[in-house]
């Protein structure tokens, strides 16, 4: 199954969305399609901002969390964020420190401001944003299709 590492504004855009790419993953996920991976820290930042700034979501987050196998890795140690610096925001470092040692298929982000090809390249890691994943899935399901006829 591939596994996909999500930053925390996936997470809060699903929860306050019933429609929309980070909303789609969830669902994707929830139907076993994918695994879910994320670290302490991106769980503890999306409760945080759900609880500050979409109180109103918080009901949704805790129901597509209930419904998906969660695999959360631990937050990196801080040699390995400090590796990171430089190459990326220091606020960003131990997201990137931890998807790179949790070694996903995809790591999932909103934030394509911060996470650019170039950290992309240096990582070793497939950054895509939400609706990039769908596109992905889309052509893979539409590709299946043609082939079965």
């Amino acid at each position: 199954m591939r596994r996909l590492f999500v930053d925390a504004n996936v997470l809060i855009a699903g929860a306050d969305s019933r429609s929309g790419s980070s909303n789609a993953i969830l669902w994707l996920v929830e139907l076993g399609l994918f695994q879910l991976v994320v670290s302490r820290q991106v769980l503890d930042e999306t409760e945080r901002n759900l609880r500050k700034k979409l109180p109103r979501a918080l009901p949704n987050f805790a129901a597509q969390m209930a419904q998906i196998h969660l695999e959360i890795v631990p937050d990196p140690p801080p040699e390995e964020s400090e590796r990171w610096h430089g190459v990326i925001e220091e606020k960003d470092a131990p997201i990137l420190a931890a998807a790179v040692l949790a070694a996903p298929d995809r790591f999932v982000t909103l934030n394509a401001r911060d996470f650019t090809a170039g950290v992309a390249a240096r990582s070793g890691l497939l950054i895509q944003t939400p609706a990039e994943l769908i596109q992905s899935v889309r052509a893979l399901i539409n590709e299946g299709l043609a082939n079965d006829s």
